[in-house]
């Protein structure tokens, strides 16, 4: 690696000596082409010398495991200690989908860093997202090269479509009520998001994490590259949303699905006159996009299938 990580470090000595630019609680550490955002009371040096150089550089010192995720991100759980516990965190290096993408990134924002402004925003909202621990860009000449995020992890937690999937009536009732209280809870939390103007960029049930904590759920909002918060929500970006959230392909009964609007429209009632007719499209779109999501997913399967048998 180049000396661009024992450069960040002696930046963050002599920014502590001269005054530190802290926003949110983050301090922003520059050095030569590496510019990071790091959390004020993560002071590991060495972490942080080795971050400018990526996974190579992390995986000398960190077990870093791969997370499955989509072909633009790489995502890395591995554990730190700071603040005198040990953290379980994840590292997540945003990959550039095309030349154009990278190009459009000299004038806007990188991925990272608008996931990182939407984490903040949701936060002053009062909706979580993971801990941010250090948002990471490195440009030469201007041209982005490489862009990522430090999280906490969101211990306890599962994606809402596992908790909300399996048959009910393998369920007793003290799991088929928490179940239920889940689905009401989540339904009042996206109807406060909208409420507010905010719009998650996708909403589908393996975005969410949820965890039940002192008698109630907590939902924790991920991939919030393309969150963000308008003066009043567009019916299209709101029916977007309520079909992503509906994409659970078992275990959601026509029942369950009738309790998160209750509970959302409890939160939107501006929506209270014409409530029939938003529950009848979004219903029949979300059953349309289930099916299509079904076919493409036994397509898949049969291809694998085939590429296995002919290797074979």
């Amino acid at each position: 690696m180049d000396n661009t990580g024992d450069s960040v470090v002696q930046s963050m000595a002599a920014q502590t000596d001269c005054g530190q630019e802290v926003n949110h609680g983050f301090v922003t550490i520059r050095s030569g082409a590496c510019t990071l955002r790091v959390r004020s009371d993560l002071q590991e040096a060495e972490f942080l010398k080795l971050l400018p150089g990526g996974e190579a550089e992390l995986g000398k010192r960190y077990a870093l495991e791969r997370i499955e995720s989509a072909p633009t991100s790489r995502v890395f759980r591995f554990s730190i200690s700071f603040g005198g516990a040990d953290r379980v965190a994840y590292y997540k290096e945003y990959v550039s989908r095309s030349m154009w993408d990278a190009v459009k990134h000299v004038v806007r924002a990188s991925r990272a860093r608008r996931a990182f402004r939407a984490s903040i925003m949701l936060a002053e909202h009062g909706i979580r997202a993971p801990e941010i621990l250090v948002l990471g860009e490195v440009r030469r000449a201007l041209m982005p090269q490489r862009c990522f995020l430090v999280t906490v992890a969101v211990l306890a937690s599962e994606p809402v479509y596992i908790l909300m999937g399996g048959n009910s009536s393998d369920l007793d009732l003290a799991e088929l009520r928490r179940k239920r209280d889940l689905i009401r809870t989540l339904g009042r939390t996206i109807g406060q998001m909208h409420r507010r103007g905010i719009v998650h960029g996708d909403l589908r049930p393996g975005n969410i994490l949820a965890r039940y904590k002192e008698g109630q759920w907590q939902f924790y909002f991920l991939d919030n590259e393309r969150t963000w918060r308008l003066p009043w929500l567009p019916a299209r970006l709101r029916r977007k949303n309520l079909v992503q959230v509906g994409m659970v392909p078992g275990g959601v009964s026509r029942t369950d699905r009738f309790r998160f609007w209750r509970a959302y429209l409890a939160e939107c009632p501006r929506l209270q006159q014409r409530h029939k007719r938003w529950a009848r499209q979004i219903y029949a779109r979300t059953i349309i996009r289930l099916a299509k999501c079904k076919r493409r997913d036994a397509e898949e399967a049969a291809r694998r299938s085939g590429q296995a048998s002919s290797s074979s």
